[in-house]
């Protein structure tokens, strides 16, 4: 067997283990009222767009719950090669600013330790979870075992007549401005996280309003056909 058979052997056996106990933590918050769940709302900045060959260069997470931002957790993470251009160009994030940044081995296993028992936000949440889950199979640690919500795919069920579904889009849509510059500007994960996080948090109360209560009946709303989505909630 090759070292690449054997690593893709390894990575579906990570990712049978991480839906089983994803499923078995989406059935215990099913019934869970809407204000119950703590929800992480995560974004990452990273090299490139490929979570094999690419690095994580910077994370944001925001928890959720009870109708308000908790916690924020946001750092930098040491690639430790270099970025390319335009990249730095895009987030602002320079390499001699990730010098002094913690490598992701000294970062994943104290994030992971924070982000237990609640649900995994993100907006293209596959993205991002691809990224930190490719991080933990390079560190040797065990994946989050965390419900997705991808707040690209509820926005396209839940918001009407937008020309987009981007997070700009959502952004403008909610009235919601990014910072001008620095970690909360747009392109960083804080900046991008926290819009991302206040934008998720009107679509709650929208989901109340059409009479969405429960988690198991926002991941069933997320999960439906969008025509089918919407007409129930304009219904």
């Amino acid at each position: 067997m090759s070292k690449n058979e054997s690593k893709i052997i390894e990575l579906r056996a990570m990712l049978d283990r991480r839906i089983a106990q994803a499923q078995e933590l989406a059935l215990e918050l099913e019934r869970a009222p809407i204000e119950e769940v703590p929800f992480w709302v995560v974004d990452i900045e990273t090299t490139g767009g490929d979570a094999e060959q690419d690095r994580i260069i910077e994370l944001a997470a925001i928890k959720v719950q009870e109708g308000e931002m908790q916690r924020v957790i946001s750092t930098l993470i040491n690639p430790q090669r270099p970025i390319p251009v335009f990249i730095q160009r895009l987030t602002g994030i320079t390499n001699q600013m990730l010098c002094s940044s913690p490598p992701a081995e000294e970062v994943f296993p104290w994030l992971f330790s924070h982000l237990k028992n609640g649900v995994f936000v993100a907006h293209l949440a596959n993205f991002d979870r691809s990224f930190i889950d490719q991080e933990a199979l390079r560190l040797g640690l065990k994946p989050l075992f965390l419900p997705n919500l991808c707040t690209l795919r509820l926005s396209r069920r839940i918001i009407f007549g937008l020309p987009g579904y981007s997070l700009d889009h959502i952004a403008r849509h909610f009235g919601l401005e990014f910072g001008s510059a620095g970690p909360r500007g747009r392109h960083r994960a804080l900046g991008d996280a926290w819009v991302c996080a206040r934008a998720f948090l009107s679509m709650l109360a929208l989901a109340k309003k059409y009479g969405i209560n429960s988690f198991g009946e926002l991941k069933h709303l997320e999960s439906m056909p969008i025509r089918k989505a919407r007409d129930l909630c304009k219904g």
